[in-house]
């Protein structure tokens, strides 16, 4: 079969293996058009751009058109990302669209569905399927049909669903890098003793009871709907979840287990999931004082498919921490990793690059590390160095902080990635990890 010229959309029609039904369209004059379906989303290429990405429910959740990504989240919220080059090298801005821009951008996307379905309504259209064997075709009555879904998405129907939204979840909690498209279900909401990770803005709080929590994980699902398929992580919130009872924790557990994790999910003629497949959970915590899940909890946790927990650790200073309200010390840390680790579960470690300001700079580095190190991190591990000024804004951090100038964060980035690099010989990652990546 002859294919255009290699744009991004003709490429993907030739060699996109995740796409296992792909189909192309091409009128005279203009671009190839690639239509493909992949686990759980569909995606539209007007040869190297525009670009959009959709769930298979029709909602867009992606997109990349005049130079910008844009993320649409879950709430509705929708942030642009801009690739900038500066001197110390390309770096990313992300910013949120105000809701007249973002009405804009959703009725530019829906538009984009509208004028195919016209298009191939008039005619003039020749189909490229994907070379034998690679893929199926997607048929024409199919991709109508979704075109058709993706331009029922009209001004109403977001602010509806963007209601729906806020009656299932709580404020959102902080998800750690290591499961940016996890599922997310909310044990507890808020923030336990007025205080969250890193001096991040604090909401109120509250558990739901097991009871309760089952009626909200349906109301996710139901929420979420065809979404599900994207994943195969759940993200069990808030980050005290693992200091509530022991019984308690394992019964949130059992609840994803029976709604989000049946045994032996179907799947479809293509081999793509056709219900969702959640086969690992992860849970955060950021407070190790007692009570904590023992180590009896840990192991029934870990039989439950809880395989990670992120640990939240914004300094290895006592001292330091106590300005973030948090009363914890070494032992406790090191105890409850220890158990965890003998649990089968897999860690990561969460901190902060600028904890303790300019005044402590070289204690936040020297005692974080020694901290760090003294873990029984394996292979599979990860340690994660956040950007303290990309959770808290400056009037939210401790008094006593006078923050990092911008040099002086960089030379502290350096010095946590050199001192933490014998890591990398037990198989540890150490991650520099920004929160403009995270495209939830």
């Amino acid at each position: 079969m002859m294919i255009p010229q290699q744009n991004e959309a003709a490429c993907l029609l030739e060699t996109g293996a995740l796409y296992t039904r792909r189909e192309g369209l091409q009128w005279e004059g203009r671009a190839l058009v690639f239509a493909g379906f992949k686990q759980g989303a569909f995606s539209l290429y007007f040869g190297d751009a525009p670009i959009y990405h959709f769930d298979l429910e029709g909602r867009w959740q992606r997109a990349y058109a005049r130079d910008r990504h844009y993320v649409k989240r879950l709430d509705g919220a929708i942030h642009e990302i801009e690739r900038v080059r500066e001197p110390d090298g390309l770096v990313m801005r992300r910013r949120s669209l105000d809701e007249a821009d973002a009405r804009r951008l959703d009725a530019e996307v829906r538009a984009v569905a509208d004028t195919l379905l016209a298009d191939l309504a008039r005619g003039g259209c020749r189909r490229l399927d994907p070379p034998d064997g690679k893929a199926r075709p997607i048929d024409d009555a199919e991709l109508r049909e979704f075109l058709g879904r993706i331009a029922a998405w009209d001004a109403p129907a977001w602010a509806a669903h963007e209601a729906r939204v806020r009656e299932v979840y709580g404020p959102l909690p902080l998800l750690p890098p290591d499961c940016p498209n996890a599922v997310v279900v909310q044990a507890t909401v808020g923030d336990r003793d007025g205080r969250r990770f890193a001096a991040g803005p604090v909401h109120a709080h509250s558990v739901r009871p097991p009871e309760a929590f089952e009626a909200h994980v349906r109301d996710v699902a139901g929420l979420l709907g065809r979404r599900l398929l994207q994943t195969r992580t759940a993200f069990l919130a808030g980050p005290d979840v693992l200091r509530l009872p022991g019984p308690d924790v394992l019964a949130y557990l059992d609840v994803i287990g029976r709604e989000l994790a049946p045994e032996g999910g179907a799947a479809s003629a293509d081999d793509d999931p056709a219900e969702p497949r959640i086969d690992q959970i992860h849970a955060f915590l950021d407070d190790f004082e007692r009570p904590i899940a023992d180590a009896a909890t840990l192991r029934g946790a870990y039989a439950r498919r809880l395989t990670r927990i992120a640990l939240g650790v914004e300094s290895g200073a006592p001292e330091l921490r106590r300005l973030y309200g948090k009363g914890w010390a070494d032992e406790d840390l090191k105890a409850f990793a220890a158990h965890a680790k003998a649990a089968g579960v897999e860690l990561s470690v969460l901190t902060l690059v600028g904890a303790g300001g300019k005044a402590r700079r070289a204690e936040h580095v020297e005692r974080t590390r020694g901290l760090i190190e003294s873990l029984l991190l394996t292979r599979g591990d990860l340690v994660f160095l956040l950007d303290e000024r990309e959770i808290a804004a400056p009037s939210d951090l401790p008094s006593r902080i006078e923050p990092l100038d911008d040099a002086e964060w960089r030379e502290q980035l350096a010095l946590l990635r050199q001192g933490l690099s014998s890591l990398r010989e037990r198989g540890v990652k150490v991650v520099p990890y920004s929160l403009v990546k995270q495209f939830a």
